[in-house]
């Protein structure tokens, strides 16, 4: 079986030379950067904000054509508080807490 010359240009001897000598009209790519995951984050509820999300639940199930969980309805209430005004949300946390 006949064996390959090594005196010749070999692939790496090619990459080894392209890294040194870089085409101008190559493209240069930049890095690309990856997007932060979202942490979970737990909370402790009391009985009482348990029983008023479950309240919140059933109310929102029984206008909904189909079932949406607790998570879905937290989401959505936090999605409410961001638009809603600050100063009336602190009143609703100081009522709560």
């Amino acid at each position: 079986m006949a064996k390959k010359s090594l005196s010749g240009t070999t692939k790496l001897s090619d990459a080894a030379a392209r890294t040194l000598t870089p085409q101008k009209d190559s493209e240069a790519l930049s890095l690309v950067r990856k997007r932060p995951k979202p942490r979970l984050k737990n909370f402790r509820l009391s009985p009482a904000d348990i029983l008023r999300l479950q309240k919140i639940t059933a109310a929102v199930n029984q206008e909904s054509e189909r079932s949406i969980s607790e998570t879905a309805i937290i989401k959505g209430l936090i999605a409410l508080g961001e638009k809603s005004d600050p100063i009336k949300l602190l009143k609703f946390v100081k009522e709560a807490w």
